[in-house]
């Protein structure tokens, strides 16, 4: 719960003040949720290798089907496997995704702008470090989540790819509103609305899977 709320108070709270005291506009808020991607993978490659060293992880009923080079994969070592293939696969779509950022950042997507603010590297990376440290620590010490394997492989790309959308609409709200402030805001909405939903969503798989539990006691 207290790092769930540090991640929460980090990624809403802290750019929250970023933007309306010190000056942030919306490149601050795509490179800080960016980073966050990193910091995402990370914890997911954790969370896998902790499910596929659990009881059962390697069972094909819990990672599904992996297949390597056309060939499947099962037995011992599947689960991390599995890990390893995540960790490739996601790495490489946040590079692409971190090229577009750099690229955004550069201005090379949008007008020219006479004389735009200096981008405060230093404070998107402070909010990083906090939100990210919280993150990985909650992967590693946290519960194992019940999804395993293939599904718990592809719960990480939902939010990456609603941040992906936020980017576009930012872009066009910079482009025609010329108001970058509301670009942050609503990336910073849209990235709170998308956590605190899955929060609620996890939660609630959570609560009905110990009710559904014969074994579990009130």
């Amino acid at each position: 719960m207290l790092t769930r709320l540090i991640t929460l108070a980090a990624y809403t709270a802290l750019p929250l003040v970023g933007v309306l005291l010190l000056g942030w506009d919306w490149r601050e808020i795509v490179l800080l949720y960016w980073l966050e991607n990193i910091s995402r993978g990370v914890a997911m490659v954790i969370t896998m290798i902790r499910s596929a060293d659990a009881p059962g992880g390697d069972d094909p009923e819990h990672i599904g089907e992996l297949r390597v080079n056309g060939r499947p994969v099962r037995g011992p070592g599947a689960g991390r496997a599995l890990a390893s293939f995540f960790a490739l696969h996601y790495g490489i779509f946040t590079l692409v995704h971190g090229v577009f950022v750099l690229l955004l950042i550069a201005g090379v997507f949008l007008p020219a702008q006479s004389e735009p603010s200096p981008l405060n590297w230093w404070g998107a990376l402070l909010v990083w470090i906090i939100g990210g440290t919280a993150q990985v620590f909650a992967a590693r010490f946290g519960p194992v989540p019940e999804r395993r394997g293939s599904a718990l492989m592809m719960s990480a790309y939902p939010r990456m790819i609603v941040l992906h959308v936020s980017v576009i609409l930012g872009i066009i709200l910079i482009a025609e509103l010329d108001w970058p402030a509301a670009a942050a805001i609503l990336l910073i909405a849209l990235h709170a609305l998308v956590d605190g939903a899955a929060w609620m969503l996890s939660a609630g798989r959570a609560r009905r899977s110990r009710l559904s539990d014969p074994t579990v006691t009130s």
